[in-house]
């Protein structure tokens, strides 16, 4: 990491001093233009303002200028800043000082300031700028106290055409100065911004890869080359857990490019003879005209949690497996001593008996949904389809609920079903999915309620409802009905049990069907949850 750091740095510095070297380079070249045109001006107009002082000073940089713009792209880049620092002051300084604050000097004096921010840091800006205000107050004393005077007159210098002429021509690289120097400082302050921010993207543990509309990739990360290889060479994906090639155009870079944000988890990558599980996520890039020009990829290597998940499923098998055989013994042995087989057990002893007896079967209902929930992870829950005449299959559901409703003080009622309706099903997951429903919907009733079961018929579809007279479903728990091991935090619901597994493996098995489950709930006024099923083709005759 720390040498990564380095290197990175380091190119920064170098891409930072290739700008400053350039900005610089262009100055004394423009510098030296100037001079070759302003000092032969400035003869003329001594011809007839007079030599001045000033115009030697102005000479002899001119010919410095000159000289060192054919050596200056060989000079270090801190004695050639100085110099040219030096240079501004050696222009503006001399001027100030004859002319007053109506001389071109005073802008050469601030862009030293500029420019020494742009080649240095912000303390040498502000050196420069003390030393422009000291030198500005100075020259203003001077002249207020008579120690400075202009030494021609104003009128027959403003009516010498070669005084405009110098004049605009010192403006001219005033401004010229003023806007390299913008242009400098923008191209710095984006190369510091992209070394940032490539540093914090090299820096992520996931890898990054931009791939342009030619299908090339411009940019990946470096743990985007450790986990896919080097940059120009496309991963060796499989689809998880098999030796197939992962389809080109389900690949995230493709599908970002297609103008698609995608997430997948299915995806093994090669490399050097060993496969990793990858989850990769794809997002597509757009310029400043929104169109698209570019596709992001992102890889993280999720193969220690796959394999922590495997060993967890594996340890929840076994020990659901090595629970479930004991207490189905127990749950058995119960149900022999109640039935009174070994004869009848007095009033005290039946109630604890019971008590086990319900408690027994409530842990074989967790076990049941944890392998449930375990098996539809894994897409190894088995499903037995066949022609299911939907009549004979609800009553057989509510004949199951009715003695558990009656415990709630509830009544199961289902309305009159067509018996020439059918549909294609596993039946015993079917009433699985119903006896969850209609459990739940039994279990949060009011007392002397009704839950209904009815059947509509709607085009293609068949929409199986069970409605409860319940208190409804919170307005935050509905976002997260269908998680696993989701369940209400109010009290009153805690007090009722349950696993928070049914509504989810429910889902789980209707999707299998080619169906929807789904829901409405008003606080006070119940839920209605309710089953599409596509109808069968034909009817059973």
């Amino acid at each position: 990491m720390s040498q990564s750091l380095s290197t990175s740095t380091t190119e920064l510095k170098r891409q930072l001093s290739a700008i400053r070297h350039k900005f610089t380079n262009s100055l004394w070249r423009s510098f030296a233009l100037i001079a070759l045109i302003g000092v032969p001006l400035s003869v003329v107009r001594s011809l007839n303002t007079g030599w001045l002082p000033v115009y030697t000073v102005h000479a002899l940089v001119g010919l410095a200028l000159v000289v060192g713009a054919f050596a200056c792209h060989k000079m270090p880049l801190h004695p050639k800043g100085v110099l040219l620092i030096l240079v501004f002051w050696l222009i503006g300084l001399p001027g100030a000082l004859t002319f007053g604050f109506a001389s071109p000097g005073v802008w050469w004096l601030v862009l030293s300031c500029v420019v020494g921010y742009v080649l240095y840091n912000a303390k040498v800006a502000m050196a420069l700028a003390l030393a422009t205000l000291f030198s500005l107050i100075g020259t203003a004393m001077g002249f207020m106290l008579g120690y400075l005077q202009i030494p021609v007159s104003v009128t027959r210098y403003m009516a010498d055409p070669a005084s405009w002429a110098t004049y605009l021509i010192v403006n001219f690289i005033a401004f010229f100065v003023v806007i390299r120097t913008f242009i400098t400082y923008t191209e710095s302050l984006q190369a510091t911004t992209q070394h940032k921010f490539r540093q914090w993207i090299d820096d992520l543990p996931m890898g990054v890869v931009v791939t342009g509309k030619d299908q090339q990739p411009y940019y990946s990360n470096k743990a985007a080359e450790e986990l896919l290889g080097p940059a120009p060479a496309q991963p060796l994906a499989f689809v998880a857990g098999t030796d197939n090639i992962y389809p080109a155009a389900q690949m995230p870079a493709a599908k970002a490019l297609a103008g698609e944000t995608c997430q997948s988890d299915d995806m093994e990558i090669e490399q050097d003879g060993v496969r990793r599980h990858m989850q990769a996520w794809g997002r597509p890039g757009y310029n400043e005209h929104g169109e698209l020009t570019f596709g992001i990829a992102v890889y993280e290597d999720i193969s220690a949690r796959k394999q922590l998940d495997l060993l967890k499923n594996r340890f929840v098998s076994t020990v659901s497996h090595e629970l479930r055989t004991p207490l189905t013994s127990i749950h058995g042995a119960l149900g022999l001593i109640l039935g009174n087989a070994l004869g009848e057990p007095n009033a005290k002893i039946r109630a604890m008996l019971e008590l086990a007896e319900q408690n027994s079967q409530r842990l074989i209902r967790l076990i049941n949904d944890i392998l449930d929930m375990q098996k539809i992870e894994a897409g190894q829950m088995s499903f037995q389809f066949t022609k299911v005449q939907l009549a004979p299959l609800l009553r057989c559901a509510v004949n199951q609920m009715a003695a558990y409703a009656q415990q709630h003080k509830v009544s199961l009622e289902l309305e009159p079903v067509s018996e020439d309706l059918w549909v294609w099903a596993d039946s015993n997951r079917l009433i699985q999915v119903l006896a969850n429903l209609l459990s739940n919907a039994a279990k949060f009733s009011f007392a002397d309620s009704v839950v209904q079961l009815q059947v509509q018929q709607q085009e293609q579809l068949i929409r199986i409802t069970i409605t409860d007279q319940g208190p409804g479903i919170d307005e935050a728990f509905k976002a997260v009905i269908f998680r696993p091991f989701s369940q209400s935090d109010t009290s009153d619901v805690r007090n009722f049990g349950g696993t928070g597994l049914g509504l989810s493996i429910s889902k789980s098995i209707i999707e299998q069907h080619g169906g929807t489950l789904s829901f409405e709930s008003t606080q006070g006024k119940g839920s209605s949850f309710y089953i599409d099923l596509k109808l069968g083709s034909e009817h059973i005759s």
